[in-house]
């Protein structure tokens, strides 16, 4: 580690225990991470550094429980911590390419998973919600510049958090099984954040936190499909059973046939030479029929676009992807979910998107 970093992260305080001692001068120290942040190289070696040292594990979230009276110390570790929980992503630009930089970029996403769990805590979420419900009381004009820089940063932390990706190699969870993220979810519900999540849509007066609060419950329904949670808290029937066992079966059976064909169909003898073979009904560019020269097993996937170069789409015209992997969360998270939407839906749902939009 760097011997100013480590002079600078030493200076902070120390851990004893559950109670944190700060030193006398640890607003300049965070003062100097925010600083040093901001000349850090393309790798993004002072964040790494900063990451290998747990930082936000042993001094930052305590300082935040511990210290939350003093608002200078509290807003700069705010600010601090947005710095560092930024997505991979957007510190390198993109996923790269290049090994070395690969390298990096898988070792920030592991910091980054490594502060996610330490942010699964309802302590935390408590005193960010306790500070966010403070700020959100203040009327408009007695508002100052600082404080509506506080409301956007803690709703940035909380979004960096959301948007850590899982680590799949770690986190081996089977369905109904209270992931990480099920984690954080269950602390912003039992913090209260999810209510201010919903203040925040709902509100005329707020109406320029939009994106913020509509990037945070995109997250937070990020693993969910609307068909699980619907039937959430529902007990299953004897006929449901008996109907997903059925179809078990005839999966299986159908694999199994599939399985069967194959075998039959492959032949002993290899042949260079798999014919030709013209298929009817099926035009070509002319007015013959297509004139098909590989195997026959594989016709079922023909189509023309076969051999064609895939046209390319311009990043910006490019459509958000859902992610593949879904998995059912743990039955309580599901039911707050579940309240969640609804009540989102009935009271949010139409000023957030038109403000959105």
């Amino acid at each position: 580690m760097n011997c100013e970093l480590l002079a600078t992260c030493s200076a902070l305080g120390y851990l004893e225990g559950d109670s944190y001692h700060k030193e006398t001068d640890c607003l300049e120290s965070v003062k100097d991470l925010i600083r040093y942040l901001r000349h850090e190289d393309d790798t993004r070696d002072v964040r790494q550094q900063l990451g290998d040292s747990q930082i936000v594990q042993n001094d930052l979230l305590p300082i935040i429980v511990q210290y939350r009276q003093d608002k200078a110390l509290f807003d700069a570790c705010i600010r601090l911590m947005v710095n560092l929980t930024q997505p991979a992503v957007l510190c390198f630009g993109k996923i790269p390419d290049d090994p070395v930089f690969r390298h990096h970029f898988m070792q920030v996403t592991s910091h980054l998973q490594a502060y996610k769990e330490a942010f699964a805590s309802e302590k935390v979420f408590g005193i960010l919600s306790e500070t966010l419900y403070n700020l959100l009381q203040l009327d408009w004009e007695q508002r100052q510049e600082e404080d509506n820089l506080l409301i956007e940063r803690i709703l940035l932390l909380v979004r960096n958090m959301l948007h850590v990706p899982a680590n799949p190699c770690e986190e081996k969870k089977v369905d109904d099984d209270a992931s990480i993220h099920d984690r954080v979810l269950w602390a912003i519900h039992m913090s209260g954040f999810d209510d201010l999540v919903k203040f925040l849509a709902s509100a005329q007066s707020e109406q320029q936190w939009s994106m913020h609060v509509l990037e945070i419950i995109s997250l937070m329904f990020r693993d969910q499909t609307p068909e699980v949670l619907v039937s959430a808290g529902h007990a299953r029937s004897a006929e449901e059973k008996q109907r997903d066992s059925q179809e078990l079966e005839a999966l299986r059976q159908k694999e199994h046939a599939e399985k069967r064909s194959r075998t039959l169909q492959r032949g002993t003898r290899h042949s260079h030479f798999g014919g030709s073979f013209v298929v009817q009904g099926l035009r070509a560019i002319g007015e013959k029929d297509v004139i098909y020269h590989r195997n026959l097993n594989n016709f079922k996937n023909y189509t023309h676009d076969q051999g064609k170069a895939v046209r390319r789409v311009p990043k910006r015209n490019r459509q958000a992807h859902d992610l593949k992997e879904k998995r059912r969360s743990a039955l309580n998270v599901r039911l707050f979910l579940r309240e969640f939407c609804i009540d989102f839906l009935e009271n949010c749902y139409n000023r957030l998107m038109y403000l959105v939009k």
